[in-house]
């Protein structure tokens, strides 16, 4: 149990309705002591889900939880229960359907009763909690009938061509044709990384210029949501903002800088620029790229999570979005500036160091690889366990000095999000240098977590061990982690021909391709389409076979990493498959085929045009 960090906020803000300082939220850690306790004395569990760099969350921390009412309600009649859902990938994934911060009521049993979306302030929360109560007293508690999903007991049997179709069509229906990126508001939030490099992957299997041109819309959008003072880019933005870009029209936009909006950018901008030589694609990066090595930047080159959206010494009378509008550095300055959480997190730092490597693929700046590598050889330095996994976070005296909503968990468990995310950041760093040591890394978190996380009856990932209050709520399978894993195991399959691999991607895919997970999941289905995308259309290797010391070699190499293919394995290969033709060549192959012996590199480009639309002979029903 721990002090809710609300009552601190109360005595430094001394604006905060119904604080009370003699008491606060009782707060417990999801661990089987909480479960046990709630059944035992017959009370509601409430587990409050967020992250550090959410305001809305910490609106209603401050607010809500420090409202004597609140506190009273809960503590009498609720075991509560918080959760750092980036500390603890397995169940923020669990419950990032309901947004943040999600409240979840449980049974005393541990049978979801509820999920509440949102921030609550204490006037449309309290008919909440006593609603509860009533019906608890009254035995009429029911099980909700929207609770996550739970791991499927066999494989998908359906084609996975057609799941493929049908997740297309879904994605398609919420595109915002005008503008670009999915849904209303179009960029920020809405627009993942994942879902970016979908568009541009299909415009390229079937040459279709629609595609193309709403993914350079969708890579557009991002440009609104830089920070023109210190740069990075906010977390969403609206389709009006298209018309009034820089003002953000009067930020009605998300002041907040979340790490992974940071790494959605960068992809966007790459992404655009490798398809359009715009620099103002190019100008993106770099202002991202500022952002994040200014304020966000550990000491050892690994990634903070978040920089919030409320500066410590904000007067009443000004808004958090007025705060953002100032033009200067000096003028925000006299405010305070916004706190820096400074938690790393593992899969965090693999979707930066991916988005990074395509920058550099997409511009030649090496510093772009330089960023990339410093933080991976960090992760690797600092967090690889015995075991062979990696973990998702640690504590630091950084984050120790943090004035957090939320206790940091550092537990020392296998991740699925942090294992299949840093793992395709190695994988990334391979294709972008040909240096073996980063497959072999990639290597070694795949069979670690092959032997930690697999479901080998049925195939897929768990999303982390079991653990004592798996007996309660069992550890599922998610969507989207399960769709990283797809792709990061098809890749290491390619690169490594090891039969450990074989047929994992398409396992994964089939354990997790079940139509009520996909429509729970809503938007958040990028890396799953992307996964589907990669069984069904096939790879295209880039090989380059003989002397890796010969000039020609490297040529070849560099030839290959020019060429936009988003299925593209490019790598160095001992002669063996291929013969040994006395001097570097390359073969570009897919399963239906191969090139001829490529000695110049100045066709590689055309002969890599072949291959550009998916494999006929894919299996894939």
């Amino acid at each position: 149990m721990k002090i809710s960090s609300a009552l601190f906020t109360c005595f430094a803000l001394l604006q905060v309705s119904g604080c009370n300082a003699a008491e606060s939220v009782n707060w417990h850690h999801w661990e089987l002591d909480a479960f046990e306790k709630a059944k035992a004395e017959n009370k509601i569990i409430l587990v409050n889900v967020g992250m550090e760099g959410c305001a809305a969350c910490g609106r209603m921390e401050a607010i809500t939880y420090a409202d004597s009412d609140v506190i009273a309600l809960l503590n009498e009649h609720f075991i509560a229960i918080e959760v750092d859902a980036e500390a603890r990938p397995d169940i923020g994934e669990r419950y990032s359907d309901w947004a943040w911060p999600a409240t979840m009521f449980l049974a005393p049993d541990a049978t979801q009763v509820l999920g509440v979306r949102g921030n609550r302030l204490p006037r449309n929360f309290i008919p909440i909690l006593n609603d509860l109560i009533a019906k608890h007293a009254a035995g009429e508690l029911e099980p909700d009938p929207r609770s996550p999903y739970s791991a499927p007991p066999e494989p998908a049997k359906t084609e996975l061509s057609g799941i493929r179709d049908a997740l297309r069509a879904r994605l398609d229906r919420s595109l915002n044709r005008k503008y670009g990126g999915w849904g209303r508001s179009g960029i920020g939030g809405e627009t993942s990384g994942s879902r970016l490099r979908h568009i541009y992957l299909r415009a390229h299997l079937y040459d279709n210029a629609v595609m193309h041109d709403l993914a350079l819309k969708s890579s557009s959008g991002f440009l609104i949501t830089i920070d023109p003072v210190w740069g990075g880019a906010y977390s969403a933005a609206f389709p009006e903002d298209m018309e009034a870009p820089g003002k953000f029209a009067e930020l009605r936009a998300i002041p907040e800088k979340r790490i992974l909006v940071q790494s959605n950018a960068i992809t966007a901008f790459a992404l655009g620029y490798q398809h359009t030589n715009d620099e103002k694609y190019l100008d993106g990066i770099q202002e991202i790229d500022r952002f994040l090595k200014e304020w966000m930047m550990a000491a050892d080159g690994t990634f903070y999570t978040n920089q919030k959206s409320e500066p410590p010494n904000l007067p009443r009378e000004m808004s958090t979005g007025s705060y953002w509008l100032l033009p200067t550095d000096e003028e925000r300055r006299k405010f305070g500036i916004p706190p820096i959480d400074h938690a790393v997190y593992t899969d965090r730092n693999g979707e930066v160091i991916t988005a990074y490597v395509l920058a550099f693929e997409a511009t030649g700046n090496s510093e772009y690889l330089a960023t990339a590598k410093r933080a991976a050889t960090a992760i690797l330095d600092s967090r690889l366990h015995e075991d062979g996994w990696v973990i998702q976070a640690q504590d630091s005296k950084e984050s120790d000095r943090d004035s957090r909503m939320r206790t940091l968990i550092t537990d020392e468990r296998p991740f699925l999000s942090a294992q299949v995310w840093f793992g395709t950041a190695l994988l990334a760093l391979h294709r972008a240098t040909g240096e073996d040591h980063w497959l072999k890394s990639a290597d070694g978190i795949g069979k670690a977590t092959l032997a930690a996380l697999q479901d080998e009856k049925v195939g897929g990932f768990f999303a982390t061990v079991p653990d004592a209050t798996s007996a309660i709520i069992a550890t599922r399978k998610p969507l989207e982690a399960n769709g990283t894993a797809a792709s990061f195991f098809y890749d290491l399959s390619i690169y490594t021909k090891d039969e450990i691999y074989k047929d994992i991607a398409t396992r994964t895919v089939r354990s997790v391709a079940q139509p009520e997970m996909i429509r729970n999941e809503g938007k958040i289905t990028g890396e799953f389409a992307n996964a589907l995308e990669k069984v069904t259309t096939a790879y295209v290797e880039f090989s380059i076979v003989g002397d890796t010391d010969h000039p020609n070699a490297e040529a070849l190499f560099a030839a290959g990493r020019d060429v936009y293919e988003p299925r593209k394995l490019l790598h160095y290969e001992e002669p063996g498959r291929y013969p040994d033709r006395g001097k570097p060549v390359m073969y570009i192959c897919n399963p239906d085929m191969c090139s001829l012996p490529i000695e110049d590199p100045t066709t590689v480009a055309a002969t890599a045009a072949a291959f550009h639309g998916p494999a006929s002979s894919v299996v894939t029903n």
